[in-house]
C-alpha cells in the first residue's frame, strides 16, 4: 500500500506540475542576436492592448506577394533574414510576446490574437498584393489559426500538427494531457477554412514526426476546399530553414500564388 501511495503521490505531482509549468514547456524566449541590417530589414512595432511587438520588414520595396512569418516555439525570428532577403518577396517577421524586444507573455490566446493583428497590418501595409501565412513548427498551427481569420492567398506549413495535444499524448501516453493543456493550439480546427496549402516535412523529424504531419495533410485533405501540395525532404527539424530545397519549394509556391487569381487554385 506504501508503494502504492508513493507512485500515486508522484503520478500527481507529475501532473501537476505539467499545469503550473506548461508555459514553459511551450514556449522559450530567445533575445535578439544580432540587429538585422536595414535595408533590406525595415524595424517595425505593432501595439497591442497590453504588449508592444517589434520585428522587421524584409524586402519592403519587392513587388512578389507579401509573407507574414510564424516561428518555432525557441526562435527569435530575425534569425533567417538573409535567406528571406533573397525572396521576390516581402517578409513581416515579428517575434511573439517576450521574444526578441517584443513585451507582454506568450499564451494561445494571445498569440493567436497577435497572428490576425499582424496579419491584418501587413494587408493595409501591401493591400494590392497576395499574402501568404507560413509558419514552422509552432508557428504552423499559429499560421493555420489566423488563416482561418485573414483568409490569405495561400499558406505554407512546415512540420505541422494537428494540436499540441497530440504531440503531449505521443510523449506522454499515461498523463491525462487533455485534461491538462491550457495551450492547444488546436490547427486541425481550421482545416476548412484554409486557402491553398504547401506542406513541408521530413522522415527525419523527431520533434513532430511525419506521422502527425501527414494526419494534419490529411485533415486538410478532408474538410479544405482548396488544394494541398506536399513537399518532403531529408532534414532534421532544427534544418528545415537551412536547407536549399526547402527554399525552392517557398519560391515555387509564391509563384503560383503570384499568378493565379485569388481564391482559384492552380490544377
Amino acid at each position: 500500500m506504501q508503494i502504492l501511495l508513493t507512485v500515486l503521490g508522484a503520478y500527481v505531482g507529475i501532473c501537476g506540475l505539467l499545469w503550473a509549468f506548461q508555459e514553459r514547456l511551450i514556449f522559450h524566449p530567445r533575445a535578439v542576436a544580432v540587429t538585422p541590417w536595414n535595408p533590406p530589414a525595415e524595424p517595425i512595432e505593432i501595439a497591442r492592448d497590453e504588449a508592444v511587438l517589434r520585428g522587421w520588414v524584409v524586402n519592403a520595396q519587392s513587388v512578389g506577394p507579401v509573407i507574414v512569418y510564424f516561428g518555432g516555439n525557441a526562435e527569435e525570428v530575425s534569425g533567417n533574414v538573409k535567406n528571406w532577403a533573397e525572396r521576390r518577396a516581402t517578409t513581416v517577421l515579428v517575434n511573439y510576446r517576450s521574444y526578441g524586444d517584443s513585451t507582454g507573455s506568450p499564451s494561445e490566446r494571445a498569440l493567436r490574437s497577435d497572428g490576425i493583428a499582424i496579419s491584418e497590418w501587413a494587408r493595409a501595409e501591401f493591400p494590392d498584393r497576395p499574402l501568404v501565412l507560413l509558419g514552422l513548427s509552432l508557428g504552423s498551427g499559429i499560421a493555420a489559426l489566423t488563416a482561418q481569420h485573414v483568409e490569405p492567398d495561400g499558406l505554407i506549413l512546415i512540420s505541422p500538427y494537428r494540436s499540441v495535444e497530440h504531440i503531449a499524448r505521443r510523449s506522454l501516453p499515461f498523463v491525462p494531457v487533455g485534461f491538462l493543456l491550457r495551450h492547444r493550439f488546436s490547427a486541425e480546427n481550421a482545416a476548412p477554412d484554409l486557402p491553398r496549402t504547401l506542406v513541408i516535412a521530413s522522415p527525419r523529424d523527431y520533434v513532430i514526426p511525419i506521422g502527425e504531419n501527414m494526419a494534419m495533410v490529411e485533415t486538410i485533405k478532408a474538410a479544405a476546399k482548396h488544394r494541398v501540395e506536399v513537399r518532403t525532404f531529408e532534414v532534421s527539424h532544427f534544418g528545415f530553414m537551412h536547407h536549399p530545397g526547402v527554399w525552392r519549394a517557398v519560391d515555387e509556391f509564391l509563384v503560383t500564388v503570384a499568378t493565379s487569381p485569388r481564391g482559384e487554385d492552380d490544377d
